[in-house]
């Protein structure tokens, strides 16, 4: 069978796979923090039915023996395909703020579908507006023409990352002054993927916090699985369409590895000299602002994580 009529076939088994799954109901929405304390982590990932990658950060221990609050720091990818009970279960989660870093491009191509009346403030905070840009018409070119001689989509992720750390350190400040100003009220925030400017964000914020490096850098490549499964279908058809090497390219960038943050928070050492100095003089945070940072957004470990913690002090009875 030719690749046209392969490309045809895909394109009549999706849509009516389409048509048959608009007959059937989707599963309420389940929200961590309405849960019993020992249920909230296995559904940290929020099931909406167009919203990828949506995520409570709740629950995250710090080295001071508090927790992150469920229900109050959300992180996700683009709201652009938001369903109608999407819209609805939005709303229960009573957001303050959602914050948009997608670039003006990225708005225009798909623009987010939000409740109406939204009833929370959208704070946009463009971030790599044009590098992003150009970075999608290069991609662009090299999945038409086939050349991906010297492309290396590593590299590329590793130097977004660092400026991250650097040149948009002013959105950053944005963003964390922002999640100040809600004063503990619920903030999601978002990207297109939800990964990456996304993911640097949740980074700084949850060290901020006082959570380990290890959960850090755990919740942010939870990112790698959902980000690809949201896009299976654009990456089955391009490499039916364009090949191996072109599916196998995007892959990488549509995902995220350890080094990509990991160099981030190296260029915050190299720029700032240390994570402290990048809070206090780049993101311009006052230590008045980290505790009232901590004051609303950390509460205590939840009861069933205490009494696992004070069992396993207390050792095997007999």
């Amino acid at each position: 069978m030719s690749k046209k009529k392969l490309f045809w076939s895909f394109i009549a088994v999706a849509a009516f796979a389409i048509a048959v799954i608009q007959f059937v109901p989707a599963p309420a929405l389940v929200i961590p923090a309405q849960l019993p304390a020992e249920q909230r982590t296995a559904h940290r990932l929020l099931n909406f039915e167009g919203i990828p990658n949506f995520r409570d950060l709740g629950g995250y221990p710090t080295a001071d023996g508090r927790e992150v609050k469920w229900g109050v720091l959300y992180r996700a990818a683009t709201l652009a395909e938001s369903s109608n009970a999407d819209l609805e279960g939005l709303q229960k989660l009573n957001l303050n703020t959602l914050i948009d870093f997608r670039s003006a491009a990225e708005k225009e191509e798909e623009p987010n579908h939000l409740p109406d009346p939204v009833g929370f403030t959208v704070v946009e905070i463009p971030t790599l507006d044009d590098g992003n840009k150009a970075m999608v018409k290069e991609i662009t070119e090299r999945i038409e023409s086939g050349d991906f001689d010297g492309f290396d989509p590593s590299a590329l992720m590793l130097e977004a990352n660092r400026q991250f750390a650097s040149t948009f350190t002013p959105q950053y400040r944005q963003f964390m002054q922002t999640v100040v100003q809600a004063d503990g009220a619920p903030v999601a925030w978002h990207c297109t993927a939800g990964k990456d400017r996304t993911g640097f964000a949740s980074a700084i914020l949850l060290r901020i916090l006082g959570v380990p490096q290890d959960v850090i850098l755990q919740d942010y490549m939870a990112s790698r699985e959902n980000a690809l499964e949201a896009r299976e279908s654009q990456l089955m058809l391009l490499r039916l369409l364009k090949g191996d090497e072109a599916a196998d390219k995007l892959s990488v960038m549509l995902g995220v590895e350890e080094a990509w943050l990991q160099a981030a928070f190296e260029q915050i050492d190299a720029t700032w000299g240390s994570f402290d100095n990048y809070v206090r003089d780049g993101l311009h945070l006052t230590d008045t602002d980290i505790e009232r940072l901590k004051a609303t957004l950390l509460g205590p470990p939840a009861a069933h994580v205490q009494r696992t913690v004070q069992d396993a002090a207390a050792g095997p009875a007999g």
